[in-house]
């Protein structure tokens, strides 16, 4: 980040209003703390955060060897990592109050926690459970599973667990690219499953089925920005924390012509025309790449008329007749951008082409 004052990242010649921030203000925050599966609060915390129930030491090899694995940095996030692990005990009341949950041991069924005793199961058994999916592939020594929503509270709840303690950082070693996945995919999950129980704003949402002929779910407290001739939409929260969510429509089911970072940098700075995509960006498609994607941008922006810069994520996506170009952008001085990034994630995902279309 360069040094300066730090402007709010509203689109130019914008207006400014107050409003509720849409996922993360302590108002909204309390509105839907009440909405979660079965009636239960949604677990406190960031999407960032892991909270590992295990009796063994934080300085275990077991849990040493976990965090190495989690901990992993997030792509083009400033050296952000993905997830930031604490060790409770089983019988610490904070043990399953966490956003992202992993149970963690070794031995019979009588050692798993009671609560995570339908975890187990899902491990042991290799079926899903009520709401639950497994990520286990019908091998004998898959040690980890991940359910749906174990304790209704929006949760990520997992298992890593072996038979015998000699047994668990062999296992976990071979494994450790696919927990990550399971993890990643059990975590957005989740994110998605708060977005979608957000108010929303359904005028905003019209505007972008008139102007761009798609639906997609837009949180209340967002603002919507409309390039009806482009076809093209901002929304966004300014911030900071700023979130920026860009999308432009197309018929055809091609992908855009030209390289990625091109069709990106021209996005970004139909709103933004300040805007600088860097030329620090990795062409990956990873696990949380949305249905229909057919060429992905993990980089880093910058702002020449203000002092901000941050990550983007970019995505063209072909879903039936229609082809997106979406764009999520964050400006989150000091915090953690990863989540944000989550939640953006999360709303651009439901974008679909209006009955007819």
């Amino acid at each position: 980040m360069r040094s300066g004052r730090h402007a709010t990242l509203l689109p130019r010649r914008a207006p400014r209003h107050p409003w509720v921030s849409w996922a993360s203000g302590a108002t909204l925050a309390s509105a839907i703390a009440v909405v979660s599966c079965g009636s239960r609060p949604f677990a406190e915390g960031s999407s960032r955060e892991l909270t590992v129930v295990s009796n063994l030491r934080a300085d275990s090899p077991e849990l040493l060897l976990l965090r190495a694995i989690v901990e992993r940095t997030a792509i083009r996030i400033d050296d952000e990592k993905a997830y930031v692990m604490s060790v409770v005990p089983p019988s610490d009341p904070r043990a399953y109050r966490g956003r992202n949950v992993i149970v963690v041991g070794f031995g019979d069924e009588s050692q798993v926690p009671a609560p995570a005793r339908r975890l187990h199961a899902l491990l042991e058994e290799g079926r899903p459970g009520p709401g639950g999916t497994t990520l286990r592939r019908g091998a004998a020594e898959e040690v980890f599973a991940f359910g749906s929503d174990h304790w209704l509270r929006g949760q990520a709840a997992g298992i890593v667990w072996t038979k015998r303690r000699d047994a668990w950082v062999p296992a976990v070693t071979a494994q450790q690219n696919r927990l990550f996945q399971g993890l990643d995919r059990a975590t957005f999950a989740a994110v998605r499953e708060r977005v979608l129980s957000l108010p929303r704003d359904a005028a905003a949402e019209r505007g972008l089925e008139e102007a761009l002929g798609l639906s997609m779910r837009v949180p209340r407290g967002m603002k919507l920005k409309l390039d009806r001739e482009a076809k093209a939409a901002l929304l966004f929260e300014a911030g900071p924390p700023a979130r920026l969510l860009r999308i432009t429509v197309s018929p055809g089911s091609a992908a855009a012509s030209g390289d990625t970072w091109s069709a990106r940098a021209a996005l970004a700075r139909r709103f933004r025309p300040d805007e600088r995509t860097l030329e620090i960006a990795e062409p990956l498609l990873t696990p949380d790449v949305m249905a229909g994607a057919v060429r992905q941008l993990h980089g880093r922006w910058e702002d020449s008329a203000v002092s901000a810069a941050g990550p983007f994520r970019y995505y063209e996506i072909v879903r039936g007749t229609m082809r997106y170009q979406v764009d999520l952008a964050v400006f989150a001085p000091g915090k953690p951008k990863l989540p944000y990034l989550r939640e953006l994630h999360a709303v651009a995902e439901t974008a679909k082409p209006r009955e007819g279309e």
